[in-house]
């Protein structure tokens, strides 16, 4: 079970590590003619043109949200393997199952699958110790996936409640005036890669 997890993590790991790097590479080779300004602005490459219009901070946005949907997955794998289900449809017999189910990580969602794996399986996944990370991750993903960045009261609170991290205090919440004004947070993007390894570990600490 442990090499399917590592599987299902690592095809994030190879586009956010392999393929971003090589079509970074390609773009700033990609030199951009005169007449092609004419039409996305003076920029020389096609990377200027890329990072300038925030296209590389959607890619990463994509990638975060790709990784948050592999933790639902294989979570819902566990389940599945330890309770002897073959296919969605016997998942969706069982009683305990809600929709979504696998994507309620956090302590206060009751009908979460942290009390559909103690109840169910018997194993508490508040004893694996990077279960904290993984909480944080899916924060990250539902601002990314549902508000494209847009921050907003439920996303502070549950970063303050996950991690003791007060976003109020922080330069780019303050400078904007939240909330008076719209606030679109990429911070958590810079630390794709580190989110990757500790889906691994947390993963990897399974029994």
């Amino acid at each position: 079970m442990n090499e399917y997890f590592k599987n299902r993590i690592n095809k994030v790991a190879e586009t956010q590590f392999f393929l971003r790097y090589f079509l970074v590479s390609l773009l700033k080779k990609s030199k951009i003619t005169n007449e092609g300004r004419k039409i996305v602005g003076n920029y020389n490459t096609y990377y200027d043109y890329w990072h300038a219009s925030f296209n590389d901070m959607f890619f990463d946005m994509g990638n975060f949200i790709r990784l948050g949907s592999e933790i639902e997955l294989c979570l819902r794998q566990y389940y599945m393997d330890k309770k002897g289900y073959n296919n969605l449809l016997e998942l969706y017999k069982d009683r305990s199952y809600k929709k979504g189910i696998f994507q309620r990580v956090q302590n206060w969602q009751n009908e979460g699958v942290i009390n559909l794996y103690k109840m169910e399986l018997g194993y508490d996944l508040t004893t694996n110790k990077e279960l904290i990370k993984i909480q944080e991750i899916m924060m990250h993903r539902h601002l990314y996936a549902h508000n494209s960045g847009l921050v907003d009261d439920e996303y502070i609170k549950g970063i303050r409640d996950i991690a003791g991290h007060d976003l109020k205090q922080e330069v780019e919440i303050i400078r904007t005036n939240y909330p008076q004004n719209d606030v679109y947070y990429f911070k958590p993007l810079k630390r794709l890669n580190e989110f990757i390894e500790d889906c691994k570990r947390f993963f990897g600490n399974f029994p």
